[in-house]
């Protein structure tokens, strides 16, 4: 080979090696961008993994919180259902003596009535006799003044 076949063809190599380095650079870059992409896409997943297990956590306690005030709204539920039952049994208790009392009323308005009468009666009766007994004594005194 001739001399300066050499040098020609190490310009060649230089080239070549320049351009694949040129390309490799290039492919770098991309590569970098690509990196610098996905690792942005990484920190912005995490941020929102982040935020969703924050308002998860937050929804977990809204859960508890919701049930234990679903229990206690049942559990006044089943008092006031308790507490209606025992006052409706009180009412018709309270109903059946109101009506026994109203009967007890009326038997005793007869009677009072009835007790009325028989005063009467014997009033007139008394009346009656003290009439008669006036005329007696008035009689007896007539003959005892004869």
């Amino acid at each position: 080979m001739n001399s300066r076949v050499l040098p020609v063809l190490n310009l060649i190599g230089c080239l070549a090696l320049t351009g694949l380095v040129v390309v490799q650079w290039r492919k770098e870059r991309s590569l970098d961008g690509a990196l610098s992409g996905l690792k942005t896409e990484l920190a912005t997943a995490r941020h929102q993994a982040a935020e969703d297990a924050k308002h998860r956590t937050a929804l977990e306690r809204d859960i508890a919180v919701l049930k234990e005030s679903i229990e206690a709204t049942q559990q006044a539920a089943e008092s006031s259902a308790r507490n209606l039952a025992e006052k409706d049994q009180l009412v018709n208790q309270l109903q059946t003596a109101n009506a026994s009392a109203r009967e007890q009323v009326a038997v005793w308005e007869d009677a009072v009535k009835q007790r009325d009468e028989r005063i009467q009666a014997l009033d007139a009766d008394l009346g009656k006799t003290r009439a008669r007994l006036d005329e007696a004594i008035q009689r007896l005194k007539e003959s005892g003044a004869r």
